[in-house]
């Protein structure tokens, strides 16, 4: 019987061969992993900017002559120029219904129904004080200007403050009713204009809602009978 001989020239030649190309692809196959990995992060990051420029705020405002970029907050919420009141339409609401007797001022419409969602609130033993009406531009600008003095960013004054023509009180249709902090919502006084506010066309228009981009403000009530168009924000 022939005796048999393991690893012969040829074998040996075909294994290492082998072995070559073997290890030959596990390199090639690393190489364009590597690839397809920096190919991946250049793509995520090119929508990414993309995305960042096609949704980016180009809206802008001017104080004390300086720029500011209006922060993702406020960006489209800015007034139409048609809903901003100018003083001379404006009427002083009854020193009576206001906090300390403030000259507080909006519009004629919304005086009439605040002294009568006063009147009726009074009858149920809740009294109505306005501590804010209509703001102009340059007040709402020297809102933000002395909390930027006092050391607070632009952007960050703006998580509170809206911006010059973004508020509602430019319309002559809000009022902020006292006290105007957190602790409104745990009052007599909100509860009542939950349940009756609508009746006399005012609206709490910014809610409670965890989904709402925009701090919770009890104490602020907005005039927006059905027919309005003006736009919340």
């Amino acid at each position: 019987m022939a005796n048999s001989e393991t690893g012969s020239p040829d074998t040996t030649l075909i294994t290492l061969f082998a072995f070559s190309t073997y290890i030959s692809i596990l390199e090639w196959m690393k190489t364009q992993l590597k690839f397809s990995f920096m190919l991946a992060v250049l793509i995520l990051l090119s929508v990414g900017l993309f995305w960042d420029q096609a949704y980016a705020c180009d809206e802008t405002v001017i104080i004390d002559s300086v720029e500011y970029s209006v922060t993702e907050l406020w960006c489209g919420r800015v007034l139409d120029s048609t809903a901003i009141a100018k003083p001379e339409q404006l009427v002083q609401l009854p020193q009576e219904l206001t906090y300390e007797d403030y000259r507080i001022y909006v519009l004629p419409v919304t005086r009439e129904a605040f002294v009568n969602m006063a009147a009726t609130a009074l009858e149920d033993s809740v009294v109505l004080l306005a501590d804010s009406g209509w703001r102009s531009l340059s007040f709402q600008r020297r809102i933000i200007r002395n909390r930027m003095a006092a050391g607070d960013s632009f952007d960050k004054v703006l998580n509170s403050v809206a911006p010059p023509g973004y508020s509602e009180h430019h319309t002559g249709r809000a009022i902020d009713l006292c006290p105007s902090e957190a602790r409104f919502a745990f009052t007599e006084t909100y509860l009542w204009l939950v349940a009756h506010a609508a009746e006399f066309g005012f609206y709490e228009t910014l809610p409670q809602d965890p989904k709402a981009p925009l701090t919770w403000e009890s104490w602020h009530w907005t005039y927006l009978p059905v027919t309005d168009s003006l736009s919340i924000k």
